[in-house]
């Protein structure tokens, strides 16, 4: 028996999903495709606790430019499910379950269903680590990666770029294996407030001035419904994924989009990603923080948008661009 996790997530979906596809371990994944243009379609990963607000400003200007683009709720997330009730303290999921391979095979399995050969990955935050497996998985579907954000293995390692946390995340991995979030829910609503959730996120860092509590409120109504057992246990399997001897043998055009005061994904991680990927390109904003697709929505698209018609479209023989099989 499957699992839908937030019955009331439509309601703050910026792209309520029409579709849902079941995919090879039973778990439902909701998605939509937005637009009918002629060029390769985009398809975007939202990151850990993540709803698809975080495109709000760059989706559509990437519908308007001629690219179809996809958008779902990650397993655990939003209208998706998992594959059965996680049960307390989720101890009816493996690791497995929601593992980063298990999430990038959502991601090609949502392809197939949708009917599309081949698409750009974007992926925000823990959401790159799920594009980068894709292309590990199935490179001939990946049109071109355009991380944003986000690191491309173990993201507790990296962390402000203190490796202590990594050192003594096996014992917080056990703490917070047996603490009852649950129980937290009915005393985290007020959570959900916009301008006591952006003075959080700002008091611990996350976000940058540019981030307003409109941006956020999405957000803010998701993280109060989510599990944060099953989270992280999710986070759990992201801390065991490796994919730096990986980057070096990819061929798909590749965008890293960075901020320089991202303390989640700091600078250092960010340029390495660059470096190991053959031909890879950077774009920074300077001002941009670890919230990049909220803070810099413009800059990311008009980025977006020059880097593909540079190199994903324009290089692309005519029948193929469309991506639809």
């Amino acid at each position: 028996m499957t699992y839908m996790p937030i019955p009331s997530a439509r309601e703050y979906a910026i792209w309520p999903k029409d579709r849902t596809v079941t995919v090879s371990d039973g778990t439902p994944i909701a998605y939509t495709v937005v637009g009918n243009g002629p060029k390769t379609p985009i398809l975007f990963v939202n990151g850990w606790t993540c709803p698809d607000s975080y495109w709000a400003g760059i989706g559509p200007a990437m519908i308007e430019d001629g690219y179809p683009c996809i958008f779902f709720d990650s397993r655990g997330h939003g209208e998706s499910g998992l594959p059965r009730d996680p049960g307390f303290l989720a101890r009816n999921l493996r690791g497995e379950d929601v593992s980063t391979e298990r999430l990038a095979r959502d991601v090609i399995e949502l392809l197939d269903d949708a009917g599309i050969a081949k698409a750009a990955l974007s992926g925000h935050s823990l959401g790159v680590q799920v594009i980068v497996e894709a292309c590990r998985l199935a490179p001939d579907r990946v049109a071109a990666l355009m991380p944003v954000a986000g690191t491309f293995e173990n993201p507790v390692k990296t962390f402000a770029d203190i490796g202590v946390f990594d050192r003594v995340y096996p014992v917080a991995d056990i703490l917070l294996g047996l603490f009852p979030f649950a129980f937290l829910k009915p005393f985290n609503k007020g959570l959900a407030n916009p301008n006591t959730g952006l003075k959080l996120v700002k008091l611990i860092h996350v976000a940058g001035p540019k981030v307003t509590a409109e941006g956020i409120a999405p957000h803010l109504r998701q993280i109060v419904e989510l599990d944060f057992s099953v989270l992280f246990k999710m986070m759990g399997e992201q801390r065991r994924h490796q994919a730096a001897d990986f980057l070096p043998s990819i061929t798909a055009p590749t965008l890293v989009l960075a901020g320089r005061k991202d303390l989640f994904t700091p600078p250092s991680v960010q340029e390495r990603m660059a470096e190991l990927v053959p031909d890879a390109e950077i774009v920074w904003f300077e001002e941009g923080g670890h919230m990049l697709p909220i803070e810099e929505a413009e800059g990311v698209a008009a980025a977006m948008r020059e880097f593909m018609a540079r190199r994903v479209d324009t290089a692309a023989p005519a029948q193929e661009k469309s991506g639809w099989a």
